[in-house]
């Protein structure tokens, strides 16, 4: 049975980005990202980015585009 040793997370998993609307550096795990748009081209394939909001400035923060 599964049992939660700690609640930091281990420091394997925790990233760091600068964010591009205020500078700040921001760290996060893979459980803050989420889907921020999923749409369209021009051509009709579909394309999407995942991220998350700034905490500092609440710009959204694109961790990967496909």
């Amino acid at each position: 049975m599964p049992k939660v040793v700690s609640t930091e997370p281990h420091p394997d998993v925790v990233k760091q980005v600068v964010c591009r609307g205020c500078g700040a550096t921001v760290e996060y795990v893979p459980n803050d990202v989420r889907e921020l748009y999923r749409g369209k081209d021009i051509s009709g394939c579909g394309e999407g980015r995942d991220g998350f909001s700034c905490p500092s400035c609440g710009k959204d923060i694109v961790t990967r585009s496909w």
